[in-house]
């Protein structure tokens, strides 16, 4: 009878089934699978399935049942917190890390995870239970993550004014009613006649003599460091309609970009286009900073970037995780133009196909 339960015990743990089987992904949402559950970029949500047995001898029908459902809802919460640990944040860190770090992200994780939603219950035929959650990683979750700085720019630069150099009063303060009498300048005193000094005469300059001349020899050069050729702007492959933009689409296929909370594009030099200097914090935990795909008709399609969105081809990643794109100089001045015109940009409309 132990051995009976401990093995049911075992079971009840470790048993996860396959999201596929309860739950239908778009065809091209951007879904990450872990063993423990799935991530859909797309929709901005994380889910996990927990499969629970009966106990070995309930009382009835009804109490094995309640008693499944609730072993199949832990282990699923269960499995939900392990797939969140995993989520990419940034290029540098995911959710684990920040758990780790801080005991206040740790318990509001944890409250949030199980405040989850369950999608589906499945009935099997052999008594168990198996139960889908789902959790949205916008809102109450990316409040917890994203710092308190996120999205907050400097107040403009105020130059400190230099003092003003102090000068002497030429004459020493007086008191009220009282009259002031002119400094008289004292008389200057003829200086003596200095006596005649006796000129010296100069030396004669002697004939510069011509230095003999040497045969110089030439020694070849030696090559130097090879310096990397700077990167030429590229000319612009944006590809858009015209007029105002409603939302922008990252091309990012082929390069091994993988998807975070919070990724940034950037130019081939490096400076940040978008994200924490654009958005600020209360669209992005409303939001979520930007939305994926695997398909850019799909992307352009969605509602999330609306009805005229513009196209851009990412040429490469950054970060150590790959979670940031970058795209040419001639893209970049595109993409602030199209940004000064719009308000895309503040409202997250940005969506990566990956």
């Amino acid at each position: 009878m132990y051995e009976r339960f401990l093995a049911y015990s075992f079971i009840l743990i470790m048993a996860t089934a396959s999201i596929s089987a309860a739950q239908t992904f778009g065809p091209a949402d951007a879904v990450d699978r872990t063993g423990s559950g799935a991530i859909n970029w797309t929709t901005n949500e994380v889910y996990a399935t927990g499969l629970g047995f009966p106990p070995p001898h309930p009382a009835n029908a009804a109490q094995a049942r309640a008693m499944a459902e609730r072993a199949a809802f832990v282990v699923a919460l269960r499995n939900l917190l392990e797939t969140v640990k995993g989520v990419r944040v940034d290029s540098e860190s995911i959710v684990e890390n920040f758990m780790t770090r801080s005991d206040v992200i740790r318990a509001k994780v944890d409250g949030i995870v199980k405040g989850a939603r369950t999608v589906k219950t499945q009935y099997l035929s052999d008594g168990s239970v198996e139960v889908l959650v789902v959790l949205s990683m916008k809102g109450e979750f990316l409040n917890a993550i994203v710092p308190e700085t996120f999205g907050k720019v400097n107040g403009p630069y105020t130059p400190v004014k230099p003092a003003s150099q102090s000068t002497m009063p030429s004459q020493p303060p007086v008191a009220p009613g009282k009259k002031v009498e002119p400094i008289k300048p004292e008389p200057q005193q003829p200086t003596p006649p200095s006596a005649p000094v006796p000129s010296v005469p100069k030396p004669k300059p002697e004939p510069e003599r011509p230095a003999p001349q040497t045969e110089k020899k030439t020694e070849p050069a030696q090559p130097g460091p090879s310096k990397p050729a700077p990167e030429v702007p590229a000319q612009a492959t944006v590809a858009f309609k015209g007029g105002v933009a409603t939302g922008m689409v990252i091309d990012g296929r082929g390069l091994g970009l993988r998807p975070a909370l919070l990724p940034r594009i950037l130019d081939q030099q490096g400076q940040e286009l978008y994200v924490g200097q654009v958005v600020p914090r209360t669209n992005a935990v409303e939001q979520g900073v930007a939305g994926y795909a695997r398909d850019v008709q799909a992307a352009a399609n969605n509602f999330r970037v609306t009805d005229n969105p513009a196209v851009i081809k990412a040429v490469r990643t950054s970060g150590s995780a790959r979670t940031d794109v970058v795209i040419n100089q001639g893209d970049a001045q595109a993409f602030r133009e199209l940004g000064n015109k719009g308000d895309f940009l503040k409202y997250c409309r940005v969506i990566i196909v990956y």
